[in-house]
């Protein structure tokens, strides 16, 4: 009797699969030679936004030349990894295309949505249905659908990153703590138990601290600590407001200050404030500690 009953759930396991592959193969159109599903650019798009069964996940937008994260939090991001995100949507390719009802492959509801705004003002979207049961060419797939209402089949590889993991904002944020480049530091100020040190660059690029002249390799290693220092990790949802005061800097740029002071996270590690603003991101002890060296042989 057993054998009977796993007989028929066997059987129909094959039915639907094999219904499934019939119906993937009546409703296949023509494949034009160019079968890209958007033919915007990168260098188009003025907005990204990734949403989650309605909800939005992340929101990145474009000021001038730099992106910005704006959803859920409001911080710099990492252009190589939203210039990512925007080379797998604009080079988006379909295997075949199809029609039916949309429930059919779970477009009804889909689980993901993927919006972009050009410069000139147009809207696409892209929404991510069922993974289909079938392999094409031996590559696995997922149906999507556009908001003109066109139904593809899509390589599952080319939409891995758009499924966004736990660690992603730290993934897409600015790791860098100080925007300023190198070579446009004109200032530095550093606190360093209650007292007070400036470091500042003169007319011939020479630099002084204190009014007293300074080697440039040793400015060199100093600022290159400075504008290297990157943020390991974030802890979403934390805000702290107030940093602790035995180590800060300022650093002062052509058009603008960022003020970098740390707050106690852990035994390792601490949290940095960017002109007394923190939203979670912290940086190692280790990282902190050999800037602090770098200072100390400064002024020695």
């Amino acid at each position: 009797m057993k054998i009977f009953k796993t007989t028929i759930v066997l059987l129909v396991v094959f039915a639907v699969l094999f219904g499934y592959y019939f119906y993937e193969s009546k409703t296949n159109k023509p494949v034009k030679e160019d079968n890209k599903i958007f033919t915007f650019k990168n260098n188009d798009v003025n907005s990204l936004k990734i949403e989650k069964e309605g909800k939005t996940l992340i929101d990145f937008k474009k000021e001038g030349d730099t992106w910005f994260i704006k959803e859920p939090i409001d911080y710099k991001a990492d252009s190589i990894y939203v210039d990512e995100l925007l080379d797998r949507l604009t080079s988006l390719t379909f295997d075949r295309t199809l029609e039916g009802d949309l429930s059919t492959y779970g477009l009804d509801k889909p689980s993901y949505a993927i919006k972009v705004s050009l410069k000139n003002g147009k809207n696409y979207s892209l929404f991510i249905g069922n993974k289909s049961p079938v392999k094409e060419n031996y590559q696995e797939g997922y149906y999507v659908k556009t908001d003109g209402g066109k139904i593809y089949r899509v390589n599952a590889s080319s939409l891995e990153n758009f499924f966004l993991t736990d660690d992603y904002l730290y993934k897409y944020m600015e790791k860098f703590v100080v925007s300023i480049p190198k070579n446009e530091i004109t200032k530095l100020v550093f606190y360093q138990d209650g007292k007070e040190y400036q470091i500042q660059k003169g007319e011939k690029d020479n630099w002084q601290i204190d009014g007293k002249a300074i080697k440039a390799d040793d400015v060199g290693n100093l600022l290159d600590g400075i504008v290297l220092l990157q943020i390991s990790g974030l802890d979403e949802g934390k805000n702290i407001s107030q940093g602790e005061t035995p180590f800060a800097i300022d650093v002062y740029g052509k058009s603008k200050v960022e003020k970098i002071s740390f707050a106690k996270r852990d035994a390792e590690n601490k949290y940095v404030l960017i002109n007394g603003h923190c939203i979670g991101q912290y940086v190692t002890l280790k990282d902190i500690k050999n800037l602090q060296d770098t200072f100390d042989k400064l002024i020695k």
